[in-house]
């Protein structure tokens, strides 16, 4: 057995320690530990384990030298000097980024930081409940400058003064432990990473990825990738797994490839960017997934990455936007209905969603060839039957056909019923934050129990940012039911309880509109002719 022996000392940092340890560059992530991957409910709960009390775990670190790099830190930018005693981040990442950015101002413009302190309730909130006039910003509680410039702001708030200095008190005695590392070497510092490890998920093939090949020197990340993506577009922050295959795609059609030598010399040679850099393949990628996102939001009137059928769709695009930076207006519509075709035709082309799926869908976008690219995806999406709109009988959130229910619903834009306007995509993505499904954006309109097994499920469900109680108080003709789907005979119908006829009526109307919608969207029966301009030719071509 080896006899060297690691030393360690303990330490206690405060919040506001690790902050300006963070903000100093002195506080660095290895580049084996893990993305980030806590949600807004997770660091949620870790103010409310500190307001509590409660006992919320220690730090793993790792005193060595550190080069000098641009990190990015949940939401916080660093440039960071080179210096001989940074202090890495074993374990406790997730803890360091959620209490470094939530009492950030900068940091906690990030939806996922973004927590307050209800006075009212006296408990830390997040979401809708940030709105409440009694609810101070957790940066403006963290500091007492803040605390009082936001006091002075809010008179209303003038009667709990005292409360803010105790709770601003409390939350700034809070300490962290922490174990630092000294004299030791990477090699044993993975081996306590691993063990440590060990007791919880095993690394997943983006967190691989990450450790492979750590992102570009600017500090950037697969999940670094998904809050920018997500934060320019909020079309949602994508799984890593997603960004690593746009990571992929974008480079080869062929994503089944082995990543460990995705940078090697003899894998540059084969892709579409054989001489760009690591920085530079992050950066691209980066920037077709938000081209990709917009189109999907403006285009195809697909709002958020829950919403969309098929993942594979959001890949293919994003290779299409990367080869092909400005696309003729004729090609993105021609784009638009191969998005929607494979949508509704998935069934009878044999679509799933699968990595097959992908891999031949992406093999179709060829560097060079736009047209000849968008008119062989649109090969692939070749429906010779008559439209067939999806079984309204089987609605879950999870199913592609679900979705694009849920998706023509959005393009009625449906209107909050508070305000009675339009709910917004930013709105939509409050909601939605956190969330793998539309589900929490979804409201029956009938109680699922009151539904015989063969009615028109589907046709029960509306989109709203409020719960099904409320939404049905509000329900009435002042609002603007058309955009809900809804007439005031529904209304009456719900209102007095006749729930399998209003199941019908409904039924009716959507149906009615899924025939529309879906043959606008697919241009069914439409010539797919490629833009006017390829057929124009020089005076001496022959």
């Amino acid at each position: 057995m080896d006899d060297f022996q690691a030393v360690s000392t303990s330490e206690a940092y405060t919040i506001a320690q690790l902050r300006a340890l963070v903000k100093s560059g002195r506080l660095r992530v290895p580049q084996f530990q893990r993305s980030f991957r806590w949600d807004a409910k997770d660091v949620l709960s870790l103010f409310d384990s500190i307001m509590r009390g409660y006992p919320f775990g220690s730090l793993l670190l790792w005193k060595r030298e550190a080069p000098a790099e641009n990190l990015r830190i949940g939401s916080l930018h660093v440039r960071a000097q080179e210096r001989p005693d940074a202090l890495w981040v074993v374990d406790g990442q997730q803890r360091v980024t959620s209490l470094v950015n939530a009492v950030d101002p900068e940091g906690a413009q990030d939806p996922r930081f973004a927590l307050g302190y209800s006075l009212r309730r006296r408990e830390v909130v997040n979401g809708r409940w940030l709105e409440d006039p009694l609810a101070i910003p957790l940066p403006d509680l963290f500091d007492f400058s803040r605390a009082f410039a936001w006091l002075t702001d809010n008179p209303a708030a003038a009667d709990y003064a005292e409360h803010i200095q105790d709770v601003t008190s409390r939350l700034n005695r809070v300490t962290v432990p922490a174990t630092v590392m000294e004299d030791t070497d990477e090699k044993t510092l993975r081996e306590v990473f691993d063990r440590i490890n060990s007791r919880g998920k095993r690394l997943n093939a983006a967190e691989i990825f990450n450790a492979i090949h750590g992102g570009p020197d600017e500090g950037a990340t697969t999940s670094g990738i998904a809050v920018s993506v997500d934060a320019q577009t909020r079309f949602g922050v994508l799984d890593d797994k997603i960004v690593v295959q746009a990571i992929l795609v974008r480079r080869h059609a062929d994503i089944t490839r082995d990543v460990h030598g995705e940078f090697s010399d003899s894998r540059r040679r084969v892709s579409d960017f054989p001489g760009e850099s690591e920085a530079q393949a992050y950066e691209a990628t980066e920037g077709a997934l938000v081209e990709a996102a917009r189109f999907l939001q403006v285009k195809c009137g697909i709002p958020h990455v829950v919403f969309l059928p098929f993942r594979f769709q959001l890949l293919v695009l994003t290779r299409f936007f990367a080869l092909f930076t400005e696309p003729s207006d004729r090609n993105l519509e021609l784009l638009s209905r191969w998005v929607w075709r494979t949508s509704v035709g998935a069934d009878v082309l044999g679509i799933s969603g699968s990595q097959t799926d992908l891999r031949d869908m992406a093999a179709r976008v060829r560097q060079g060839k736009e047209s000849e690219s968008v008119q062989r995806l649109l090969a692939a999406a070749d429906l010779q039957d008559d439209l067939h709109l999806p079984d309204l009988t089987v609605f879950r959130a999870t199913r592609s056909d679900s979705k694009m229910i849920m998706a023509a619903l959005w393009n009625l834009h449906p209107v909050d019923l508070r305000s009675n306007e339009p709910i917004t995509i930013e709105e939509l993505s409050e909601q939605l934050e956190g969330e793998t499904t539309p589900r929490v954006v979804l409201a029956d309109l009938v109680p699922p129990a009151s539904l015989e097994a063969e009615e028109p499920v589907a046709a029960t469900k509306m989109i709203s940012v409020m719960d099904r109680r409320d939404a049905l108080s509000l329900l009435d003709s002042s609002k603007d039911l058309a955009s809900l789907l809804l007439d005031a005979e529904m209304i009456d119908l719900l209102q007095n309880n006749r729930f399998s006829e209003f199941a019908r009526r409904r039924e009716y109307a959507l149906k009615e509109y899924l025939e529309t919608f879906l043959r606008v969207r697919t241009a069914w029966g439409q010539d797919d002719t490629p833009p006017l301009s390829d057929f124009v030719f020089d005076d001496g071509a022959e």
